[in-house]
């Protein structure tokens, strides 16, 4: 039974989990390694406050059909039986194929969803609040707004988004912009008690959300790295900006890495470490987890895995963090 839209918005306020979707090497679902991971983050966060989110960008729901984000998205719900939150993946550039995926998640038994900014054709702001209304009338479980620029091509203004908040069912912002003063600015403008305004570029950004009272964020680290994602999210409760500081420093090596692999492949990061560059990430990702022996396997085109010498690179970062 999923939990309400009220819950879930209170329930979120935590470390919110990008799951990586697995392959084989012939390119086809790996559901038994996908079994794997979420046990894995089952067995290390189960009772803590983390909420897992299948079929997202990082787990490369872009390359996935209808299909295979369906049976991604089950067979997490049905591993994690109710441990954990989840918050499934479930978008398209148009509203009615967007209703029929969340509807889809919904029945699957997801706890929530997440509904990037319609993309491909910018809407108008009417068209945009619209979107997400009618995909929220359309549900009973919650409804977490991605609102993500890199990829949409457009930012939900705060006005826009305390629009969306009026609605139940739209319980939190996946906010994905890199500039601290218009995260603040967003989380002046939201009522709290309606929706939860979330750091959506992970545990880096995080760091410099915290101190104004960020209640959670997103994070791909935590996939294969839970623990220092928890005690940066404890940390930050507590106010204890001295160890957020330290764990900034174990953790950085891991974004600035992505970084240099974005400039191999000549993307240039616009805000330094920039890890969603060329979304080179996703293939760092997916090597990180080999390398600690999670199910990962290669990426889906157009994106790149990494090459022999990156992963000898990203093994010996991973030594030097004590993460093997």
């Amino acid at each position: 039974m999923a939990i309400t839209p009220e819950v879930l918005r209170e329930t979120i306020k935590a470390v919110v989990i990008v799951q990586a979707t697995p392959l084989n090497r012939d390119g086809s679902l790996d559901l038994n390694g996908l079994k794997a991971n979420t046990r894995f983050l089952v067995e290390r966060c189960a009772g803590k406050r983390v909420v897992l989110v299948p079929t997202g960008s990082t787990g490369e729901a872009y390359a996935l059909s209808d299909s295979e984000q369906l049976k991604v998205i089950e067979t997490v719900i049905d591993c994690v039986a109710g441990q954990l939150p989840v918050v499934a993946g479930a978008a398209a550039a148009g509203t009615d194929r967007t209703i029929e995926r969340t509807r889809a998640a919904e029945h699957a038994g997801a706890d929530g969803v997440q509904v990037v900014l319609p993309y491909y054709h910018v809407p108008s702001d009417e068209g945009l609040v619209r979107h997400f209304l009618r995909v929220a009338d359309a549900l009973r479980i919650g409804v977490v707004i991605y609102n993500n620029s890199a990829v949409s091509k457009l930012w939900m203004p705060p006005h826009l988004m305390a629009k969306c908040a009026e609605h139940p069912n739209i319980i939190a912002d996946k906010e994905n912009t890199s500039d601290v003063k218009a995260y603040k600015t967003m989380r002046d403008a939201i009522d709290p008690a309606k929706m939860t305004v979330l750091c959506g570029l992970g545990d880096l950004q995080f760091a410099y959300t915290a101190a104004l009272g960020c209640p959670g964020f997103i994070s791909m680290t935590a996939n294969f790295a839970p623990e220092l994602s928890l005690a940066l999210l404890e940390a930050a409760d507590a106010c204890d900006f001295l160890r957020v500081r330290d764990l900034m420093v174990q953790i950085a090596p891991l974004y600035e890495f992505a970084g240099v692999c974005a400039r191999h492949r000549g993307r240039d990061p616009w805000v330094l470490p920039d890890y969603t560059a060329g979304h080179i990430y996703v293939g760092v990702l997916k090597a990180a987890m080999d390398i600690v022996g999670l199910a990962a396997g290669p990426v889906r085109g157009p994106s790149d895995d990494l090459t022999t010498e990156e992963r000898a690179e990203l093994k010996a970062l991973h030594l030097d963090i004590g993460l093997v």
